[in-house]
């Protein structure tokens, strides 16, 4: 086989298979995408779990990381791995998620192995692209070397909103030339839904609950911002419920099981007599389960950025209790501005404010959710044309018109 005529080899990087729903829709996004764009590819998947990946996708999967036997041994083995795995590649793909922040992330962890991955890919003269990312908040000066000498190195730079772009501008990085784009995971399918089922009696509020320690949790865990937090969404609850509302409680992430449990035990303490059927908790395995649960809501709350995503994509009246400016941001993109919060300092005073406000006039914003959310998708659209071209030299099939699939 000449070198014409062989497959492309392309290889997707990122933390994928850990549970997190929103890294893995935005994984599925760019699958989507590259299946259709290149059938024909290779496909290797750089992560933190490949067998949770190769199990879930039937892809080729390697890990972020290899063994050594010190820590200066296994920072040099790396080196050399990625080196390996890269030069095998025509491309390199970074597809969404908050890469090139340090949330819970030490220098030495993410920061450091995006750069690694990045260098071997520019020694091996692999293209590199970021694709609709998150950046920043960044506090540590190793951590900001390291992501933005790794910025440098892309071919193609996109992010998935205006304070990513903003952040990085204003570490002095060049952004002239790099656009803004919505999250990928807007380009997703919308999961199909059940037959239509008699209305509710009870308004239905889905609350996302998050196992959010603060920013810097990788540092020192703080139970202090969990209770308070937790705290919060439990005395919000118990008022939805004293008014005759269904409350659902809903995860992002595997982790945040915890966090839905803890939840509904405070809930349950504060009102034994409760009945059972007006607090509801199941446990999601993914994202197109949380597309699932988050369908039976009137209102949704939550925390995490793709809990949000997923509920705006649906056209579901949403509130933001987020720990970044870029929760606030997507709200406000979504015809939503002043339905935000941030999660360290949650007024429930405000928040009871704004979700009489969001049921009240539900008729009102439903329609504009749904219209911003197809124009997020025509403008995905727009880039994979452009992606696909940079990357390709060629241009793409064109998205789909947005409709339902089965979910398996």
């Amino acid at each position: 086989m000449t070198m014409q005529s062989r497959p492309m080899k392309i290889g997707v990087f990122g933390n994928f298979g850990i549970g997190n729903f929103g890294n893995e829709a935005t994984f599925a996004a760019m699958l989507d995408t590259l299946k259709r764009f290149r059938p024909d590819a290779e496909l290797t998947c750089i992560c933190t779990n490949p067998d949770q990946v190769r199990q879930d996708y039937g892809l080729q999967a390697v890990p972020l990381n290899t063994a050594g036997r010190s820590p200066l041994m296994r920072k040099l083995s790396n080196i050399w791995y990625a080196i390996e795995v890269v030069r095998k590649l025509d491309v390199l793909i970074i597809p969404g998620t908050g890469i090139l922040n340090d949330y819970c992330a030490p220098p030495f962890g993410l920061p450091y192995t995006l750069f690694r991955w990045s260098l071997a890919a520019r020694l091996c003269g692999t293209r590199l692209a970021l694709v609709s990312i998150g950046a920043g908040p960044l506090h540590h000066g190793l951590t900001k070397w390291f992501v933005l000498r790794s910025a440098a190195m892309a071919t193609y730079r996109s992010y998935r909103n205006e304070f990513s772009k903003n952040y990085l501008a204003g570490l002095g990085f060049d952004v002239s030339n790099d656009p803004v784009y919505p999250d990928l995971a807007f380009a997703l399918p919308i999961p199909s839904a059940p037959p239509q089922a008699a209305p509710a009696q009870r308004l239905t509020v889905c609350i996302g609950a998050m196992h959010y320690q603060g920013w810097r949790g990788h540092l020192e865990t703080d139970e202090n911002i969990y209770e308070t937090y937790l705290g919060k969404l439990r005395d919000f609850a118990l008022w939805l419920l004293e008014r005759g509302m269904r409350v659902q409680l809903v995860m992002g992430d595997e982790r945040d099981w915890r966090a839905v449990c803890d939840l509904r035990q405070a809930i349950s303490a504060a009102r034994p007599s409760l009945p059972d059927d007006l607090v509801v908790v199941e446990r999601a395995a993914g994202w197109q389960d949380a597309f699932r649960q988050l369908r039976a809501a009137d209102i949704v709350v939550a925390t995490r950025f793709h809990t949000l995503v997923f509920a705006l994509m649906l056209g579901k009246p949403t509130i933001s209790v987020g720990y970044s400016e870029y929760h606030a941001e997507l709200i406000e993109t979504m015809g939503l501005g002043g339905f935000a919060q941030h999660s360290e300092s949650i007024d429930l005073e405000v928040l009871i404010n704004q979700f009489s406000e969001l049921s009240s006039n539900r008729a009102k914003y439903e329609p504009v959710i749904m219209q911003r959310a197809e124009t997020a998708r025509s403008m995905l659209a727009d880039q994979e044309q452009k992606v696909m071209h940079r990357l390709f030299g060629q241009s793409s099939q064109p998205l789909g018109a947005t409709k339902d699939v089965a979910v398996s």
